[in-house]
């Protein structure tokens, strides 16, 4: 025991540049473990450089799909900072899917996959027998058919969670929560799947106002659990919270947002990151943003990290730039009409 207590003091004490070239070098799922080791080797993996260079090593990309709408079809694009824009075509691209057209549903970002929806089958029709539920890995242009969910209730949100497989060979076992809007629109219809039966099972329904949720938000996942932003509804009381599940436990919760989020700037845009494993909200107000951190997570408490200034964005790219995520601790991602930018 000694021993073993010794030789891991001697790893923790090494230079900063001998453990962050360790760090580069580790796999994605034992990277999460290192994180837990020190508050130095957990700082060493968020620092700007660490994640080019990890992913170069790991022969891994890294990035955003970005959904948009043009005469009524969805595109994805794939974008990243770490590759020349535009990047290569064949880079990442939903093209080998056997649906010309789908809409991305929920991304697990750790594993790199995808589930979408056939759109053209989800829109016609919804009661379709064929599959119209895909899960895919686009780095490695794999896919894989899913048995439909209860298509005749119309999806609210969706979440996905991937985690190294049992079988080896790489492969990841994955859920899928999907959140649905009843016939009586009172709750959401809450429905898993899991890869390992390879079904969906119905879930305890959920006591929130279904079109409380952000339409179209993409999940957020933070201290285990996966989170949306709600709008104000008769239950809350008129205050914006945020709808947090926790797919392992099929649990949930809502969690309040700042006072000086929800009275001063209560019709700002807000939008809710994960930086460095915790969960952000974000408040663009005019041309000013402001970035709060849930520093407590059971305790709920905020502190503010910062506020910039978006005038010079907005002399270059107008109004028309759209916050979608926070990249890094002081990196925001953004969309305008015809491009992205950090």
């Amino acid at each position: 025991m000694s021993s073993s207590s010794s030789e891991q003091c001697d790893v923790i004490s090494l230079p900063e540049d001998q453990v962050f070239e360790m760090l580069t070098r580790v796999s994605l799922d034992d990277l999460a473990a290192c994180r837990q080791v020190s508050t130095r080797w957990r700082r060493l993996t968020y620092e700007p450089a660490f994640a080019p260079l990890h992913c170069r090593r790991a022969d891994a990309v890294s990035g955003y799909l970005v959904q948009t709408v043009a005469r009524n079809r969805y595109h994805a694009t794939f974008v990243s900072s770490m590759h020349p824009s535009p990047p290569p075509a064949d880079l990442v691209s939903l093209d080998f899917l056997p649906s010309p057209h789908v809409r991305v549903e929920a991304v697990s970002p750790h594993r790199g996959l995808v589930c979408c929806v056939d759109a053209d089958a989800d829109a016609a029709t919804p009661r379709k027998l064929a599959s119209s539920y895909y899960v895919c890995k686009p780095a490695t242009r794999q896919w894989r058919a899913l048995p439909n969910p209860r298509l005749r209730y119309r999806t609210a949100a969706t979440a996905m969670l991937a985690r190294p497989g049992g079988g080896g060979g790489g492969a990841a076992d994955f859920k899928i929560v999907r959140f649905s809007v009843p016939t009586l629109r009172n709750c959401l219809r809450c429905e898993v799947f899991d890869s390992r039966g390879m079904e969906w099972r119905r879930s305890a329904d959920v006591a929130v106002w279904p079109e409380s949720l952000v339409e179209a938000a993409p999940a957020v996942r933070a201290h285990g659990a996966m989170h949306w932003l709600r709008w104000p509804d008769r239950l809350s009381g008129g205050a914006e919270d945020i709808f947090a599940f926790d797919v392992k436990t099929e649990t949930w919760r809502l969690i309040g947002l700042p006072p000086e989020a929800t009275t001063e700037k209560r019709w700002a845009r807000k939008k809710v990151a994960a930086v460095e494993g915790k969960l952000c909200l974000v408040v663009v107000v005019d041309e000013e943003v402001e970035v709060w951190v849930l520093a407590g997570y059971r305790q709920e408490r905020w502190e503010k990290k910062m506020t910039a200034s978006l005038t010079r964005l907005a002399m270059e790219e107008g109004n028309s730039f759209i916050l979608r995520d926070l990249y890094a601790s002081d990196v925001a991602f953004f969309n305008s009409v015809y491009r992205v930018l950090w």
